[in-house]
């Protein structure tokens, strides 16, 4: 049972399925998918040994909801369905984390990414940006990266090469500009650990390859030619890589967040869902802006600490474990390109998973995925 109720759990949390049921299909499957979740979660939290909450996160929420809710002026029973979801997810998730495996979390992430290459070949659009089962390009940047990291622990050279391979592919099919950089960050660093490790490199270069010679990948024109002008002779096309980066929008929001860094403006101020804001609706696409935009300083410093923390701890393991630096650099990092952290749950979850490894005595098997 508690095994079952766990692949239920990740599932549905690491492969977006209660999304990716409301949007692609129809909203009566997402709903029941969001409800297998919620029961899923309650169930393990109840049944299961319990563990303690990850209480800088547990903090950080009390801080952000109570704060920000002094401004808002939204729909009041949204804004209490967000706090319960919130809550609910790290304070049931936390024993899910702890008793998932390296390899099990990069098996769910690897078909993720498959998601995302078969929505690239056998149902391209006019987009030519793919996401799979994560609905939004730039998300599913996120999991492949996360996934790549994951294959420097895979036992296996074959399987981690097919792996590396797949992520790479997929990641390439987003256009995510994140990916694309991270990808490049991760295997230099990883040349720190082992030398060998130069075949991410590799691979790297083989899935772009692939990608450029495959006229089945049918990817945005701009974005794509872009990407092969860095590969191709002639002039790279810098603006098209630049174009509406994040600089641009975090920009807009510059003037709202200093004009209330106290206390901020209020919860959804800087998510796009009060137009009004900086008169149009588009979000801040940055976390830590969002946390100090909305709810002020205080929460603003606890996040900061406590990812800056995440990554020291990691550091500190990266002789015996180097995939938790990889991964503590790309979770901190997507928070400067991102606005949905409360509501994302696979960000909160590969966040308690790695609090628990490199902040929580546990024993050698757990610390260990083979």
């Amino acid at each position: 049972m508690k095994e079952i109720l766990k692949h239920i759990i990740l599932a549905l949390t690491i492969l977006n399925l209660p999304t990716f049921g409301l949007v692609s299909f129809n909203p009566a499957l997402g709903s029941l998918a969001s409800a297998l979740s919620l029961v899923s979660l309650v169930l393990y939290y109840f049944f299961i040994k319990k563990s303690k909450p990850i209480l800088p996160l547990l903090l950080l929420g009390i801080l952000y909801y109570s704060i920000s809710g002094f401004n808002f002026s939204g729909d009041l029973m949204v804004f209490i369905k967000d706090i319960f979801r919130y809550f609910l997810f790290i304070i049931s998730i936390t024993e899910v984390a702890k008793n998932t495996t390296n390899a099990e979390a990069c098996f769910y992430l690897l078909i993720g990414a498959s998601s995302i290459i078969i929505n690239a070949l056998m149902f391209s659009d006019e987009y030519g940006r793919y996401a799979g089962f994560y609905i939004n390009p730039n998300r599913a940047g996120l999991v492949c990266i996360l996934g790549f990291a994951f294959t420097y622990r895979l036992a296996s050279k074959k399987y981690k090469i097919i792996a590396q391979l797949i992520f790479t592919l997929a990641g390439i099919a987003t256009l995510s500009r994140y990916f694309l950089l991270l990808l490049l960050l991760i295997n230099i660093t990883s040349l720190f650990a082992n030398r060998k490790n130069i075949i991410g490199l590799i691979v790297g270069a083989l899935g772009i390859i692939i990608i450029i010679n495959t006229p089945a990948f049918e990817l945005n024109k701009d974005r794509f030619d872009a990407l092969e002008s860095f590969f191709t002779e002639g002039e790279v096309k810098t603006t098209t890589i630049t174009r509406e980066s994040r600089q641009e929008t975090w920009a807009l929001y510059t003037d709202v967040v200093l004009n209330n860094a106290l206390i901020g403006n209020g919860y959804g101020s800087m998510q796009g869902q009060q137009a009004d804001t900086v008169g149009i609706k588009v979000g801040v696409h940055n976390t830590y802006l969002m946390v100090i935009g909305e709810a002020g300083v205080i929460p603003f410093l606890l996040l900061v600490i406590f990812y800056i923390s995440l990554v020291v701890k990691s550091i500190k393991r990266f002789t015996t474990n180097p995939e938790y630096t990889y991964l503590s650099l790309i979770i901190a990092t997507y928070l400067l390109v991102s606005h949905n952290y409360f509501y994302n749950y696979i960000i909160l979850f590969f966040t308690i998973w790695l609090y628990t490894k490199v902040s929580i005595n546990l024993d050698n098997n757990n610390l260990e995925n083979e």
